[in-house]
């Protein structure tokens, strides 16, 4: 039987669940206004890496919320999927931010005011995802080539995202459109880029987490030699 987890894993959960909500809110409110403004085309909106990677969160942190409330151990499946989510929202708001926050609209593009949606996809998830990662207990180690798998899927956008890109002319990011800016050398470039930074934060993520396990382990080989230590005189 497992044991009741503690009150830190209680308040892990409900974050969760409320980091969850808000980011279905978040979701709804964008569609919902596309669709008032006559502006929703859901093949292409739903093709954006941090939409996709968004309803990823919301499934995640909801069952990542649930089972906190219920258990004092780990999920592998749940850690792992965690470990790859959180590489994804720090990439999409560090790309957000840094390359397209600024741009200005596209002609005829639709812009709403509405701005929260954006930062709550762009700015609270992956800071929230950052810091759970961090102040959560691990108490599961990751293999390494949870890397590879965390690779996997970013892979598998950009491939099928490129390959629509050519058949239909549209890019869900300039930055991944060769008839703009420096061509498929300037694509190249950022693609290369951004693979490197996923590679890393998915390598930061694993340090952290064998970290965690290392120090637990050690917590709880002394506190048995400790305990050896008091029970020895009596026996």
């Amino acid at each position: 039987m497992n044991p009741s987890p503690g009150p830190l894993r209680h308040t892990l959960g409900v974050l969760a669940l409320l980091a969850a909500t808000g980011l279905a809110v978040a979701l709804f409110t964008q569609i919902s206004d596309q669709i008032h403004h006559g502006a929703f085309v859901p093949e292409e909106y739903f093709s954006y890496f941090s939409i996709q990677t968004s309803l990823a969160n919301v499934l995640a942190l909801t069952a990542y919320g649930l089972y906190q409330l219920q258990s004092a151990t780990d999920s592998p499946g749940l850690l792992g999927l965690r470990h790859a989510l959180v590489a994804y929202a720090v990439v999409t708001g560090s790309v957000y931010n840094l390359l397209l926050r600024d741009l200005p609209p596209e002609p005829g593009g639709f812009v709403s005011e509405i701005a929260f949606p954006n930062e709550v996809i762009h700015v609270i998830i992956p800071v929230y995802l950052v810091a759970d990662w961090i102040l959560s207990p691990h108490g599961l180690k990751l293999p390494w080539w949870s890397m590879l798998w965390g690779l996997f899927y970013p892979l598998a956008w950009l491939a099928a995202t490129l390959l629509r890109g050519e058949l239909t002319g549209w890019y869900p990011y300039a930055f991944l459109d060769p008839s703009s800016g420096a061509g498929w050398a300037g694509v190249g470039a950022h693609v290369l880029g951004i693979a490197l930074f996923i590679g890393a934060l998915l390598i930061a993520g694993l340090i952290l987490n064998r970290l965690y396990c290392r120090l637990r382990s050690g917590d709880q080989v002394s506190h048995t030699r400790t305990l050896g230590a008091k029970l020895a005189p009596r026996l």
